[in-house]
């Protein structure tokens, strides 16, 4: 039997779990037991007997170190891996995007699957494609292309491309080392559309030029979406017009052309930039978000004192997840699937609140209901927290701003700790530049990969519970609850400071203690 990316998924879950009990699996992927079982054993298939995964009554046990677990997808063939039909329709979207024409029979014999499979597909993409506004069309002598809204295309291609990449120390784009067999296929087909990013590239001076710091994910997008727009634009397809936006949003200048500008700006205004404030004020966003604020504060017990501060982070989400929803696109983290039995009552507020009040305004799904739940909570968090700051901690995630915020504040809350910088696993080379006491993550695989290239870590659960504070504790992490500051130095140091800027001293030096 084939390998396919189910049970690549399987493989996956199992490996940073190290050992999971098979009737969680099958919950959490809405599959059977008996379909986990197949999958392990298919898997078994093509690993040595020493590194084949365990099956036991009731649990899935890994040998494999990720290391390993990389190498075995790596030399899998195409021969080894059964695509699904939506798989191959976003390999043919993507080179559609990259080539004026496909061949459709060479595609097939490339990705090894029959004819009769083929004829099979086609009427199936016809009716995925129109749901989406797009078609499938056939140029005689020439091949088939996906043709429909240019954005569209890019959008859903770029989202494609951007989980098959990842950015190298140099700014390059590179092939996922975890990449499967189709997935090693399509980049070896289109690696040529990243040549033009370099660090002396258009992209490179427009962003430098802006101060924008997306993080690791949004900018993996930026540099798929700018490659295929400069494709696009050599094959004489260029966005036409402007879109009516729902919210107000910065213009840029990139490409000196006014539809495909407006458009690079729209995707600027729905990415995650740790730096600037990147959105204009939108009454839309003010008023749903004050709706919503004024609506839980009411309901629960902590004073909200940083209230500005909260009010910015809820801005800067709603008006991300407006945006997202009108380009028909997001990113998904797994870590938002609990946050709703871990944070249940702050949950069913934010989730009440949007059903009763917003949900004619604006449309937010439950992952982004969960993702306004953890900024909520971080807050909660920070209004209760008091202590100094001890350990310095670099966090190594591939979660985006909002999940690794809460986390943040979630240590701060119980520990005295710093945490000086926020890292994707692929920008480890930044380590060398600070001074830190530990890393920190909270993904078994995360952990696994920095221990197998030599770099010690603390691994924790993303939401804390008391084995997690225990084991926190053993390590010497100072507690923070009852922390006290001595008053004689306390006094000293704040008469040295000029009383016009004695609030933002404060608050920089002591953000456990003053918001």
């Amino acid at each position: 039997m084939t390998i396919n990316t189910f049970s690549l998924y399987v493989a996956n879950r199992v490996q940073e779990a190290h050992q999971i009990k098979i009737d969680l699996l099958a919950n959490k992927t809405n599959r059977s037991s008996a379909t986990i079982r197949r999958a392990i054993h298919t898997l078994n298939d093509y690993l040595p007997l020493n590194k084949q995964f365990i099956v036991t009554e009731s649990t899935i046990i890994n040998q494999l170190s990720y290391t390993e677990f990389v190498h075995f997808i790596q030399e899998l063939t195409i021969s080894d891996f059964s695509t699904t039909g939506e798989e191959r329709l976003q390999f043919l979207l993507c080179l559609s995007m990259t080539n004026d024409f496909t061949n459709f029979s060479k595609l097939y014999e490339l990705l090894e699957i029959s004819q009769s499979t083929k004829k099979k597909d086609r009427p199936i993409f016809s009716q995925l494609l129109q749901q989406a506004g797009l078609t499938l069309h056939s140029f005689r002598g020439k091949g088939v292309s996906i043709i429909g809204d240019e954005l569209t295309l890019r959008i859903k291609a770029a989202l494609i491309l951007s989980k098959i990449i990842e950015i190298d120390e140099e700014n390059k784009i590179v092939p996922r080392q975890a990449n499967n067999p189709c997935e090693q296929l399509l980049y070896s087909l289109i690696n040529n559309l990243f040549d033009p990013i370099a660090e002396e590239s258009s992209l490179h001076q427009f962003i430098n030029k802006h101060a924008l710091t997306l993080n690791y994910t949004s900018m993996k997008f930026l540099y798929v979406y700018y490659s295929l727009s400069l494709r696009r634009q050599q094959l004489t397809h260029f966005i036409d017009h402007r879109n009516n936006v729902p919210v107000k949003i910065h213009e840029y200048r990139l490409f000196h052309h006014e539809q495909e500008d407006f458009a690079l700006s729209m995707i600027l205004a729905s990415l995650d930039n740790h730096g600037k404030i990147m959105y204009p004020n939108d009454s839309l966003v003010i008023t749903c978000r004050t709706q919503l604020f004024s609506y839980v504060e009411d309901r629960i017990h902590t004073t909200f004192y940083s209230k500005e501060q909260l009010a910015r982070n809820l801005d800067q989400y709603l008006y991300k997840c407006i945006m997202r929803h009108f380009l028909n696109y997001d990113f998904y983290d797994n870590k938002l699937d609990d946050v709703k039995k871990e944070f249940s009552f702050l949950y069913q507020l934010v989730e009440y609140c949007y059903q009763r009040y917003l949900s004619k305004k604006i449309t937010l799904d439950e992952h982004q209901l969960s993702t306004l739940t953890l900024i909520f909570r971080e807050h909660v968090l920070k209004n209760k927290i008091a202590g100094r700051n001890l350990k310095k901690i670099v966090i190594i995630t591939n979660s985006a701003k909002e999940k690794s915020n809460f986390f943040s504040q979630q240590l701060l809350y119980y520990f005295d700790t710093q945490v000086i910088a926020i890292l994707n696993i692929n920008e480890l080379y930044q380590l060398k530049y600070l001074k830190f006491d530990n890393l920190m993550t909270f993904s078994n695989r995360i952990s696994t990969i920095l221990n197998e290239n030599g770099f010690p870590n603390i691994k924790v659960n993303y939401y804390f519970h008391p084995t997690d504070i225990d084991y926190l504790t053993k390590l010497n992490f100072s507690n923070n609850s009852h922390r006290k500051l001595i008053a004689a130095d306390f006094v000293s140091e704040i008469q040295q400071c000029p009383s016009e800027s004695l609030s933002h001293y404060l608050k920089d030096t002591y953000p456990n203690f003053f918001v």
